[in-house]
């Protein structure tokens, strides 16, 4: 896991998406043993990206807060083809997944 937002908002250096608290980083599934690893993280380029695990992480995800996952920006182009995740600047490595509310003041995090 990368940068999260804190439960109820809050300034987090480098990162005003995360500080309504309903934004997450995760990284991309990996398949070698340093999943865990600090300092590790992969692109979807990389040779030890698992597309395969990557995209059953995101479904899961999705699942799991049916119609509260507003955007999962992340630039795997196959991922991107099957309308799982969103293309944006400065995403190969890491899944941005943004949460939303049926009410929030912030029409960002509205569903």
């Amino acid at each position: 896991m990368g940068d999260a937002g804190f439960e109820h908002g809050g300034a987090i250096n480098g990162h005003a998406s995360h500080r309504v608290g309903l934004d997450i980083d995760l990284w991309p599934v990996r398949t070698d043993s340093a999943q865990c690893t600090t300092g590790s993280r992969i692109t979807w380029q990389s040779a030890t990206y698992d597309r395969a695990a990557t995209r059953s992480l995101v479904q899961a995800l999705r699942a799991a807060a049916p119609g509260h996952v507003a955007l999962v920006f992340f630039n795997d182009p196959q991922l991107i083809s099957e309308g799982l995740t969103t293309q944006y600047a400065g995403h190969d490595n890491h899944l941005h997944i943004r949460y939303c509310e049926k009410v929030h003041p912030n029409s960002l995090y509205v569903c």
